[in-house]
């Protein structure tokens, strides 16, 4: 088969901060099966090469404005970049045609079999035209908040938003929160809940036993943005600094929020890694002995799953997980719920310091035992093994094509 997948961010080179998981999950198909071509559709960025291939897949960059300085929606996200200047919303029309058009020359010129948007808004939008225009089939992904967007339209945006769905062949959703939201626009749909899978190469295990042997004693690894919600996971550092409970936290990142943040700390040792990827990554899970996803509700930019809480709780890290994380929705939470630190509200520094505490305070067997049932209980969403999951869906729905 030949597939297209289409997707709204793509790192653009070697060590860039921008999310993996869309070409990671191409790679995972690539190599289970090499006789598919695969092509990755992605905005364009200055100074980033139009055409390349990455691991034998064929990766294509749309250019969406005159010229290349001008375009400023896709990178680092859209919703963030358009609440930094609204006016940038005027870019949101000549990235969705200019996206059709490459995706529907790739089209013809590959003779694409299947089309795989990731992200209802925008992508699931050029998709839909790609099937009534050019009748190639689509199937969806959800991975935030994207399909509640078309809600902010009212009744127009949610009969598209219908439309949209009806048309798809499979719709995949990283939570079951998201699938049930799928499900209420359009009853009769069967949502295939299925978070993005993990790399391989994270440490199996925390190289330090103890939050005095680990270079870090608290870690955390994302985008530097108000929904990740390290600000409060600062402010909870800086509490159990004035409290005489002194610890390192490891802050990997970098995103729009990078500089208010590196001027938040005052007593706490909170050290500003960058960006981090590869071996400088997965060193990082290694040094620390505990991370925490404080993630939040931004305005209504919400999280879907994470990739990085997967990768710490594949890795069996200790982990301490914020409710806007969506961790619970996972399937396997029941199973895992005794071993992570639950916060409902970062906010709440209080808890979210005695959270940390609880962490830290754990007798060293009882954190090798934690450990050891997350990375059991977590091990199948390696991407060798969950893609397995999304090909099987996949083939049901050519099949019956």
């Amino acid at each position: 088969m030949n597939i297209l997948f289409l997707t709204s961010t793509l790192p653009r080179r070697a060590g860039d901060q921008q999310a993996a998981f869309v070409l990671d999950q191409a790679r995972a198909w690539h190599a289970k099966r090499p006789g598919d071509r695969l092509y990755v559709l992605a905005p364009h960025d200055a100074g980033v090469a139009q055409r390349e291939t990455l691991d034998g897949i064929e990766v294509r960059r749309f250019r969406y404005m005159p010229r290349e300085h001008l375009q400023t929606l896709a990178y680092p996200a859209i919703l963030p970049n358009i609440r930094k200047k609204p006016l940038r919303a005027l870019q949101v029309l000549p990235f969705l045609w200019a996206q059709y058009a490459a995706a529907r020359a790739i089209a013809r010129d590959a003779e694409i079999d299947l089309v795989y948007a990731h992200w209802v808004m925008p992508q699931g939008l050029v998709a839909f035209a790609l099937r009534r225009f050019a009748g190639v089939p689509y199937v969806l992904q959800n991975h935030s908040s994207d399909l509640a967007v078309f809600a902010k339209f009212g009744r127009p945006g949610r009969a598209l938003a219908r439309l949209i769905l009806r048309r798809c062949s499979a719709f995949f959703c990283v939570n079951s929160d998201q699938g049930a939201y799928a499900q209420s626009l359009m009853p009769g749909l069967s949502p295939t809940v299925l978070p993005m899978g993990v790399s391989l190469d994270l440490p199996r295990s925390s190289r330090s036993q103890s939050p005095q042997s680990a270079r870090y004693a608290v870690g955390t690894i994302s985008r530097l943005s108000k929904k990740k919600g390290i600000h409060h996971l600062i402010d909870a550092a800086e509490r159990l600094a004035a409290e005489g409970r002194h610890f390192t936290l490891g802050i990997a990142g970098d995103g729009e929020d990078a500089r208010e943040l590196m001027a938040q700390p005052r007593a706490s040792d909170s050290r500003f890694l960058g960006f981090l990827s590869g071996a400088e990554k997965a060193d990082f899970f290694g040094d620390c002995y505990a991370m925490a996803f404080p993630s939040i509700d931004a305005d209504g930019d919400v999280e879907g799953m994470p990739v990085s809480l997967l990768e710490a709780l594949v890795s069996g890290k200790l982990v301490l997980a914020s409710s806007a994380t969506n961790i619970r929705l996972l399937p396997e939470w029941p199973h895992i719920r005794g071993d992570v630190e639950l916060l409902e509200d970062p906010a709440d520094t209080t808890a979210f310091s005695a959270a940390l505490s609880r962490l830290l305070d754990l007798r060293e067997c009882d954190a090798h035992a934690r450990g050891a049932r997350l990375r059991d209980a977590m091990q199948h969403y390696a991407w060798d093994r969950v893609i397995e999951r999304y090909l099987g869906v996949i083939d049901r729905v050519t099949a019956r094509r």
